[in-house]
């Protein structure tokens, strides 16, 4: 297991890998916050992130997605190696400093996967080693995955890695549901650009979305999970439109992009390290190599001219 000062996929790297240190703020609305032990006792006291979500898919495929290395990069990591079964490893990377490997500590096809996580949490200086947990059930051709992901800290030190990991899981358990009844088997291709600022959260994702934005123009004030949207992809000469999941403003939006061929996207800013970052994610399925070219190469003009300070 690596150490990395956290702030993750995009994390997760983007909010799970990238969570916000936020001193000060609480838990993202919607978590459940889940204290443990005993101070008293000696106990560390942790909490959890705990999310679940009904996938229109069989609870084979769901298991195949969370334990197979190729499903894995269809939705999670950019790169993935697994030694399947109780004892084994899950290997995941989005480049580095964002990569690591995890014990598989429960395995129950179909059922139950527990791992180990590969990032090893400290924001108060204590290192704390971190699990996930996904219990899956079948209900009549769809799956109930539920993910626990615990250890975490109860001290306003620990509510920005919090609350990123809290983040990051809503937009990573969407894109695997999103994945699965869309795009099953098929191959994806991310266009990932990440850049620094030092700008605040609010002014920097109001340059990249928003009704002045100079990445994505167009407004997302008050747009709820379901509701349709269409936003300019500045420079492209085009829009993209499709369905809102997530909008957790200034931080995270993600939503479905059904004119280029359904893919998933998110413009997101995390804490990494100590440092502001911005990110904008688009997970591709079968467009066609020379707009993913233009749509990464654009972006990441655009989003380096509106950082600039």
């Amino acid at each position: 297991m690596i150490r990395l000062k956290l702030g993750i996929a995009p994390a997760l790297v983007i909010g799970v890998i990238a969570a916000a240190q936020s001193p000060g703020k609480g838990p993202a609305a919607g978590s459940r916050e889940r204290p443990i032990g005993e101070t008293n006792m000696g106990v560390k006291q942790t909490r959890t992130v705990e999310t679940e979500l009904e996938i229109h898919a069989p609870v084979d495929a769901v298991w195949k997605a969370l334990t197979d290395a190729n499903e894995l990069t269809r939705w999670f990591p950019l790169h993935a190696k697994v030694k399947p079964g109780k004892g084994g490893s899950m290997w995941v990377s989005w480049g580095q400093p964002f990569e690591g490997e995890s014990t598989i500590e429960i395995w129950e096809p179909g059922q139950h996967l527990r791992t180990g996580w590969p990032f090893t949490a400290a924001p108060d200086g204590d290192p704390r080693p971190l699990a996930v947990d996904y219990f899956l059930e079948g209900r009549g051709g769809k799956t109930s995955l539920r993910l626990v992901h615990s250890g975490f800290g109860v001290g306003a030190k620990w509510d920005g890695e919090y609350d990123g990991v809290t983040r990051g899981w809503a937009f990573e358990l969407r894109g695997l549901r999103h994945y699965l009844e869309h795009h099953a088997g098929k191959d994806r291709r991310a266009i990932w650009v990440n850049k620094p600022t030092s700008l605040s959260p609010a002014e920097a994702i109001a340059r990249v979305i928003g009704p002045e934005g100079r990445v994505i123009r167009g407004s997302i004030e008050g747009l709820k999970e379901g509701d349709a949207y269409r936003l300019e992809l500045v420079g492209m000469n085009q829009h993209i439109e499709g369905v809102v999941d997530i909008n957790m403003r200034p931080r995270s939006f993600a939503a479905t992009v059904k004119n280029l061929n359904n893919a998933y996207f998110r413009c997101d800013m995390e804490n990494c390290g100590g440092s502001e970052m911005v990110w904008v994610w688009f997970s591709t399925y079968g467009l066609d190599a020379a707009t993913a070219d233009k749509l990464q190469a654009t972006i990441e003009a655009n989003a380096a001219k509106a950082l600039a300070e």
